[in-house]
């Protein structure tokens, strides 16, 4: 990456035509266009009549996403931002001077915009404030200033779709100065990625240039960039679908076999552990909250409810071959009758042992968790389409 950004300031700085020039003309030209310069005062453009606004022309490159940070909300890019503006005070004619066009110079000799970030996540400072780069000036006024440099900007994370989520990163730029006469100006390409390095977990899915609220004093660069799901698909969801569909197979464990709790008890404590490891990677005041914290909620629920029934379930089973009397046998003759073609009355002498309710439960519990999975499943895939 560092290499492409040497390259590209390289290819930025050299001039557009090459001349025989030597350093006596260099300091000639240096001394006439600064022995009577202020650098503290604006250079209003005064000759095409516009002395109330100074345009400062913007383009941004990016270089490649570092690293998004879903949990703090900040977004860390490596960017290169170039400035142009017109200087008419630092003009001169070429012929005069061996036929030199271009002069570089340092920034605090001439005067320079003052550029914040509104959306830093580290500190608010001017861009050139602490940067060693150089500004070009050619002989029609025309100063060019580029500058690579980490971004760490604020940016809130909508996690309601993760891991398909796309985050909306808006990086603000605004020229700070007492007054409003300092015009921020997109060019007509303002936004480039061809010297960008691609992150293994996002991608940039759109981009807009445009003045914020605050007017033409500020421009933002807005990002829409979207995560690869492929990891959390592969070592979150598929496991967490697996042990789901797995978790009802633990009624058609034999009673007598002294697996059932344990099976049931293992999955259970395995949801929690991806719900572990979701949740570390969203905030926690994340509002509104992620689809996928909500399936393993409810999965984890549905597997706690399987696990309470088959705790009910083997107390029948130890039973065995005891009448079951009362309560339960009134509703055991109700279910029995309609489960049956031929008509049998409520008040029909049956006897019914707890194996029979044991046996009945786990045809029921295993039909209806197997259901209940596999629609929570299904529903997780048509939210997250739509």
């Amino acid at each position: 990456m560092y290499v492409k950004i040497l390259s590209l300031l390289m290819i930025l700085s050299i001039p557009k035509e090459t001349v025989c020039q030597n350093l006596t003309d260099y300091k000639k030209l240096h001394n006439d266009l600064f022995n009577d310069y202020n650098p503290d005062l604006t250079p209003f453009d005064t000759e095409n009549g516009n002395s109330n606004k100074k345009w400062i022309k913007f383009q941004f490159y990016n270089l490649g996403i570092k690293h998004y940070d879903e949990v703090d909300g900040i977004l860390s890019l490596t960017s290169m931002t170039i400035l142009t503006w017109l200087d008419s005070s630092l003009r001169w004619k070429p012929s005069d001077y061996n036929n030199l066009r271009h002069i570089t110079v340092s920034t605090g000799t001439v005067w320079f915009p003052h550029i914040i970030l509104l959306s830093d996540a580290n500190k608010l400072e001017p861009f050139g404030s602490t940067s060693p780069s150089k500004v070009s000036v050619s002989y029609n006024g025309n100063i060019e200033w580029s500058h690579a440099h980490v971004i760490n900007s604020k940016c809130p994370a909508n996690m309601r779709k993760f891991p398909f989520d796309e985050q909306k990163c808006s990086l603000t730029f605004f020229v700070w100065e007492p007054s409003q006469q300092l015009c921020l100006e997109p060019v007509s390409m303002p936004y480039s990625d061809y010297f960008e390095t691609k992150n293994p977990g996002w991608m940039v899915q759109s981009w807009e240039v445009k003045p914020d609220k605050q007017g033409n004093i500020s421009l933002a660069v807005i990002l829409i960039i979207k995560r690869e799901p492929l990891y959390y698909n592969i070592l979150v969801f598929t496991p967490i679908a697996v042990l789901a569909l797995l978790n009802p197979l633990v009624f058609l464990l034999p009673q007598n076999s002294g697996e059932r709790i344990s099976y049931g008890m293992t999955i259970l404590l395995s949801f929690v552990v991806f719900l572990t490891l979701a949740s570390d990677k969203i905030p926690a005041t994340s509002n509104p909250i992620s689809f996928l914290i909500v399936f393993i909620v409810l999965v984890f629920i549905a597997s706690a409810v399987i696990l309470l029934f088959n705790i009910i379930n083997c107390y029948f089973f130890v039973k065995n071959d005891k009448e079951i009397k009362g309560f339960l046998k009134h509703i055991a003759k109700i279910l029995r009758r309609k489960g049956r073609k031929e008509k049998v009355s409520v008040n029909d002498d049956i006897t019914i042992f707890y194996i029979d309710i044991a046996l009945w439960l786990d045809k029921f519990c295993f039909v209806m968790s197997y259901i209940f999975m596999s629609s929570l499943i299904t529903f997780y895939f048509i939210i997250l389409l739509f």
